[in-house]
């Protein structure tokens, strides 16, 4: 099991596969002996099973399910009891039961904001509270600018790949050389200059090529590259020099002196990014 979520001076447990959360301790919080009756209660009631319902949709666009049909027209009836088994057998992902020492329902963290809600409204203030700091503890208090400015990166990549792909292409090495490589000329060709000027960039900002960086610190997953280790300040800077690097190729400037003109900038942008002792010692 993962460590658990404080809420309220309380220990909530969460699942260490899938980092649901354990919706019986939450429910205990409130009524000790009656957990379990507390949670049927919540998820019987027509605005949870619309809540289930729409957050499948919202993950899944193609959710489809009978018996969630069957769920939204006897929702609030008296008699009308739904258990997690139910919901997961009619399609649902949000949740799930298991039995054992770390037994319960366990729910999507957003059921269990929702469950929350559903309960009190302070506890509702201090599971948010909670969930926040946990947040923060698995993932970084930076770890959404820094997954942006990643996401930046990689987009405005293609402003670089996209100027190669409109510019006149040389003529590719004789087969008798060794730079040829069979396969489509033009693809071939295109994926060099496109190496090309993506090492520029990284030894710009980060003083080695993607096969040095390869070489030095090899991964399990081959689609891992240094950007996707790279700190904020970098990944900001990198995407400055890709828009840099986009007016250097419409000006047909050589390797050379991109790697030039484009080191001079990165020590620009270094200083003007890392603007404390703290951020100088990262980089």
């Amino acid at each position: 099991m993962r460590e658990p979520i404080i809420i309220d001076n309380n220990q909530v447990r969460v699942d260490d596969k899938t980092g649901f959360v354990n919706l019986t301790d939450m429910a205990r919080m409130k009524n000790a002996e009656n957990a379990s009756m507390l949670l049927k209660n919540w998820m019987r009631i027509r605005s949870s099973v619309r809540f289930f319902y729409e957050w499948e949709l919202f993950r899944d666009p193609g959710f489809k399910s009978i018996e969630f049909d069957t769920f939204k027209s006897e929702a609030g009836d008296p008699d009308f009891f739904l258990t997690a088994k139910q919901l997961v057998n009619g399609g649902a992902t949000g949740i799930f039961a298991k039995s054992g020492r770390y037994g319960g329902t366990y729910g999507h963290i957003d059921w269990a904001i929702h469950f929350a809600n559903w309960m009190d409204p302070r506890f509702y203030v201090l599971t948010i509270n909670a969930f926040r700091d946990m947040s923060d503890y698995f993932s970084g208090r930076n770890a959404l600018h820094d997954r942006f400015s990643r996401e930046l990166v990689a987009k405005n990549y293609g402003l670089i790949t996209g100027q190669n792909k409109r510019q006149e292409l040389p003529l590719p090495p004789h087969p008798m050389t060794e730079g040829f490589k069979s396969g489509d000329r033009k693809t071939m060709i295109r994926r060099y200059l496109n190496q090309v000027d993506a090492d520029i960039l990284n030894l710009a900002v980060f003083g080695i090529t993607a096969l040095e960086w390869r070489s030095k610190f090899p991964q399990a997953d081959g689609r891992k590259n240094m950007r996707d280790f790279a700190i904020a300040e970098e990944l900001l800077i990198l995407n400055a020099l890709q828009i840099e690097l986009r007016v250097l190729q419409e000006d047909q400037y050589n390797p050379e002196e991109k790697l030039h003109r484009l080191r001079d900038k990165a020590g620009e942008l270094i200083d003007f990014h890392c603007d404390t002792p703290e951020k100088v010692r990262d980089f």
